[in-house]
């Protein structure tokens, strides 16, 4: 029997029971389980999304459809370094208007640009906690009963004037 290794979790598998998935190049991949697989799929889907949202944020940051320069993406691998892509496309949401205004700023070249915009978030990305998110919870209409008092209590002082009258 011919063996292979997961790709996700490096277990040992027998290709004739382990999930085959055929790659764009005719290569096969084993993987423990379909679940695994489609997990695994799911998490390479949402970091390209996360990837292409930072691109979109910083084309609109700087005022560009399209960047092209190099130094954007090797710029890029050190932030990597520091924050995930989804954590850098959070800064880049909150601060968009500020970063905008001081790119904005700038009359350099679109490589100096990208150096500038590169530092502040080198700067700012270490100690950056998103801002949380308030859900208001809907309201809850209470019926409110008023219960009147006993108009005398049980406990009553007595007089003088009612011991008297007692005996």
């Amino acid at each position: 029997m011919a063996r292979a290794k997961c790709k996700i979790c490096g277990a040992g598998l027998e290709t004739a029971t382990a999930y085959k998935v055929t790659d764009k190049n005719g290569k096969n991949k084993y993987y423990c389980s379909a679940v695994e697989f489609e997990a695994e799929e799911e998490r390479k889907k949402k970091v390209a999304e996360d990837k292409d949202r930072v691109y979109r944020l910083i084309c609109d940051i700087m005022g560009e459809k399209e960047i092209i320069n190099t130094a954007l993406f090797k710029e890029w691998q050190v932030w990597n370094k520091v924050a995930d892509n989804a954590k850098i496309a959070k800064y880049l949401e909150e601060n968009q208007d500020y970063l905008s205004s001081v790119i904005a700023r700038l009359s350099s070249s679109e490589y100096a640009k990208i150096r500038y915009l590169s530092t502040i978030i080198r700067d700012k990305i270490k100690t950056f906690v998103p801002k949380v998110q308030v859900v208001e919870k809907p309201k809850v209409v209470v019926e409110e009963t008023i219960y009147e008092a006993p108009t005398q209590s049980l406990n009553r002082r007595r007089s003088l004037a009612d011991l008297e009258d007692m005996f």
